[in-house]
């Protein structure tokens, strides 16, 4: 292969990598407002921000809540999954980084069917196996996708 061939093998190698770094990109997601088919049930997370490209995800969540008050705080997570589904929505899959001394991880799945929805899960582990504790019923959010290039 002469120099000028590996040139050009180089620089096609560099375009594609950039094409796929410039395809990464974020979504942020608020609960739905309740008129539009949401649960009228306490959600409390308050927005998931997604960066695809560093696979993480940040939560604002309510840590306590009163009848006057909530305690707000952070979470952070890991994506797991991205994938698309037949329609090329993508489909996220994140956890929430447990605090030390927590025995249930909560597991997460973000996807568009006609509506942005969110199903959570609770999963613990008995001698290394896991288990799942609890199913939390999809909630409806409003997401928005921003290309990062």
């Amino acid at each position: 292969m002469g120099v000028h061939a590996k040139r050009l093998a180089f620089l096609r190698l560099l375009l594609c990598v950039a094409a796929g770094h410039a395809s990464a990109g974020t979504i942020t997601c608020v609960p739905a407002a309740p008129g539009s088919g949401a649960a009228a049930a306490f959600n409390p997370i308050r927005k998931i921000s997604i960066d695809e490209h560093a696979r993480t995800v940040n939560m604002d969540i309510v840590r306590a809540r009163t009848k006057d008050t909530e305690t707000m705080g952070k979470m952070r997570g890991e994506l797991l999954s991205m994938d698309e589904n037949q329609s090329g929505e993508p489909i996220y899959v994140f956890n929430a980084i447990p605090a030390a001394g927590t025995e249930v991880m909560s597991l997460y799945r973000l996807f568009k069917a006609s509506e942005w929805r969110l199903i959570s899960a609770g999963v613990t582990f008995i001698s290394k196996v896991p288990a799942l504790r609890s199913v939390e019923p999809a909630t409806v959010f409003d997401c928005k996708r921003s290309d990062m290039g």
